[in-house]
């Protein structure tokens, strides 16, 4: 059966066409190194690497989560150990307040203690990213506020913040929480660092109290306040070792998601990536195919009506 000559250029079209598109493909791929750049290109593989790379920023984020709580874990741990330091010299004025003997010692120990108060309230109401450091979740600009008398000295802290702490993801499934409540007077949840009913902590409280039996000289009220103020040093240290362990967990944390991410990025390498070499030997076998078959046209093209008679 004999083939209409009207039929070979559409033939040719198609046939050159198809191989232009091709060779384009491939010039891109060898030019990129990716060998899937739209969803026709591999379906398969084209949702395979959509699936990885939402794995891989999810990963992203748990690392950038991870991030901002170590920053946070440091700043929280600065402020409580410049806070303990202010519970140690006061515990070692209350030790020194039985050898006091004149009015004037008792009132320089007073002033020194007042201080301790004042940066205490100072260090209580660190900041975070703009927000209080011990505040919970409250979002309050200060966590503590002071009462004062007419002489601008302190009479008493009350908290602005709440118990509670937020839950922050740092892998898949697991979430963590590292906030340090700056008080909590309930009888459960997480332990208040400056204030906790339940531990005897009461840090503005121990110093105000120790401030004003300065003031008077009471020495019958150093026994008691010794006592109170080794209270507030063992929550420090408690919340240290807390602090601690968190810090690891992070570090732990910070390190598999990004052995994770490593992994996922060679898998989404693996489905997307050209084969440089393969892409390359294609791409010659098709610049060949695309010239023998504008020559075979231009042979078949020139064929005229007297080839017929």
């Amino acid at each position: 059966m004999r083939v209409a000559q009207s039929t070979f250029p559409d033939e040719l079209g198609r046939t050159v066409n198809e191989l232009t598109v091709r060779q384009a493909r491939l010039q891109t791929q060898a030019a990129t190194g990716q060998r899937i750049r739209n969803a026709e290109d591999d379906p398969s593989a084209f949702l395979n690497v959509l699936e990885l790379q939402g794995d891989f920023q999810r990963l992203g984020q748990y690392s950038d989560n991870v991030a901002k709580l170590q920053v946070r874990s440091q700043a929280i741990y600065s402020a409580s150990s410049q806070l303990k330091k202010m519970t140690d010299r006061a515990s070692e004025l209350a030790t020194m307040a039985n050898s006091i003997r004149t009015k004037d010692d008792y009132g320089a120990y007073a002033s020194e203690v007042n201080q301790l108060l004042e940066n205490a309230l100072a260090l209580a109401n660190g900041k975070d990213s703009n927000e209080a450091l011990f505040g919970g979740t409250s979002g309050a600009a200060t966590a503590f506020e002071a009462v004062r008398d007419a002489d601008g000295n302190i009479t008493s802290v009350a908290y602005k913040g709440n118990s509670k702490v937020r839950q922050v993801d740092i892998s898949a499934g697991i979430s963590f929480a590292l906030d340090v409540p700056g008080a909590n007077e309930s009888t459960s949840g997480p332990r208040g660092l400056l204030k906790d009913d339940r531990a005897g902590v009461d840090v503005f409280g121990h110093l105000i109290a120790l401030r004003d039996a300065m003031k008077t000289g009471d020495k019958s009220a150093f026994p008691d306040i010794s006592t109170s103020l080794m209270k507030d040093e063992s929550g420090f240290i408690e919340s240290f070792a807390t602090l601690g362990a968190a810090q690891s967990r992070l570090e732990v944390a910070a390190k598999q998601n990004s052995s994770e991410s490593i992994s996922t990025n060679q898998l989404i390498s693996q489905e997307s990536d050209a084969d440089l070499a393969q892409t390359l030997v294609e791409l010659n076998q098709l610049q060949a195919a695309y010239s023998a078959a504008l020559q075979s046209a231009g042979k078949i093209l020139r064929i005229s009506l007297l080839d017929y008679i």
